[in-house]
């Protein structure tokens, strides 16, 4: 009896591993270390190649310890902790407006960054599972009181998303990282979209972002003194002008999206082989945007 127990056990969590998940976050893993290698060896200069395998590996290794602890918990567990996670979360955002790191401010812009000697921490990483955790709650519970949807009932989820929303855009805007608060919108965006929130909502909804986000790029052209008015920066006018014509300024704002576009542009189809690197891009190792 207590083999059959312990067999169906060890099935029931089985059943909740999703292999396909793991393989390919696994692959994902071995290729981006694959490619902070070979951008630190052509950046010798600046980085440390080992300092910076082993600084990776470390990450790795907590975002695994961190998957197998959450893994013990199921649904009705999680939610309970979602709470005290988002807490955590914006406790981390509060505080890194006191103790960031002002030279990654001066490089940045932003009040984002802690660092810890070689070692450095962006706390809104950990805000978005937190966030994303506490809005799962939220929707679950909402769908739970609300079986049968209604626009009321629709309208009163958006809401409820919005306000537990609030706080991270406000905390966000005061770190000056207006590149991380459009990713939680985009976050919001998406569980919104998948609640199961009527259509009758959801078009006008996302039309009208959508007519808001082409209003921002067209005022960032032709309105400036409008978005300059409620706080944007001459930086992030700079982006913009980049994405939206990269040649126009090679050695300048659009210097490292042009090199970048010219680094895969030399590879072709097939590419260069393994660890060859026919174009200088600045701050390789890093993401970037097209």
């Amino acid at each position: 009896m207590q083999d059959r127990q312990s067999r169906e056990r060890r099935e029931e969590e089985d059943a909740r591993i999703d292999w396909g998940i793991i393989l390919s976050v696994m692959v994902l893993a071995i290729i981006g270390m694959l490619s902070i290698y070979v951008a630190a060896s052509h950046d010798t200069s600046t980085m440390s190649v080992p300092r910076t395998l082993i600084s990776q590996a470390m990450w790795y290794a907590i975002g695994i310890g961190a998957i197998i602890f959450i893994m013990q918990f199921d649904a009705e567990q999680l939610w309970k902790v979602a709470p005290i996670a988002y807490g955590l979360g914006i406790t981390l955002l509060v505080l890194v407006l006191i103790f960031y790191s002002r030279a990654y401010a001066l490089k940045t812009g932003a009040k984002s960054w802690l660092a810890f000697g070689p070692l450095t921490f962006q706390p809104s990483e950990v805000m978005k599972p937190a966030y994303i955790l506490m809005l799962g709650r939220v929707v679950a519970q909402h769908n739970a009181e609300f079986y049968e949807h209604t626009i009321k009932t629709d309208w009163n989820l958006i809401g409820k998303l919005a306000l537990w929303t609030l706080p991270v855009a406000v905390l966000l805007k005061l770190q000056n990282d207006f590149g991380t608060m459009l990713v939680f919108f985009a976050i919001l965006s998406g569980v919104i979209l998948v609640s199961g929130v009527s259509w009758k909502i959801l078009a006008p909804l996302f039309g009208g972002a959508a007519f808001l986000g082409t209003a921002g790029i067209l005022l960032a052209v032709y309105g400036r003194n409008l978005l300059m008015a409620i706080g944007f920066k001459a930086y992030q006018f700079a982006r913009i002008e980049a994405w939206l014509n990269p040649s126009a300024s090679t050695t300048g704002n659009s210097y490292q999206l042009w090199q970048s576009m010219k680094a895969i542009g030399s590879g072709q189809l097939f590419g260069t082989g393994f660890n060859h690197s026919n174009v200088y891009v600045p701050v390789r190792e890093s993401d970037m945007i097209f």
